[in-house]
């Protein structure tokens, strides 16, 4: 594969996973479990807390929490990238300003996330995430 075609490719990948997010953050989570692998060996780190593994429990916990949120935007700032032929990874922080559970204020979330991908038979998927709110540098003890 020609580098300007798997860059493209990463890019329509990206392009959906923004979108997807969007969506998540909407209280839908369709679009976005669509793009993670259906493979047991997918870990989401985060979730309102927790560990999950394997498609089954990784898109239940998903569904979960995508109820939480409603009305809900978001926006991220790439921090690092690494692209190669099959995997790659993404860090950044993420802002999520939504109405969580039977909240009528809007509340804003700070992230900072990880992801890992895998490009599989049908493109690029999802096999990791991990995302915690400790955005700011915390002392020791």
């Amino acid at each position: 594969m020609s580098s300007d075609l798997a860059n493209s490719e990463w890019m329509a990948f990206i392009a959906k996973l923004e979108a997807a997010e969007e969506e998540f953050v909407q209280g839908r989570p369709a679009a976005f479990q669509a793009l993670w692998s259906h493979a047991d060996d997918v870990t989401l780190c985060g979730g309102f807390g927790g560990v999950e593994r394997g498609w089954q429990n990784v898109t239940a916990r998903l569904s979960w929490v995508s109820t939480k949120y409603s009305n809900g935007s978001r926006t991220r700032e790439e921090i690092s990238r690494m692209v190669g032929a099959d995997l790659a990874y993404l860090v950044q922080t993420e802002i999520i300003r939504s109405q969580v559970g039977s909240q009528s204020a809007v509340s804003t979330q700070a992230l900072r996330a990880t992801m890992v991908f895998r490009r599989e038979p049908d493109g690029w998927r999802i096999v990791h995430r991990h995302a915690d709110l400790q955005m700011s540098t915390q002392p020791p003890g």
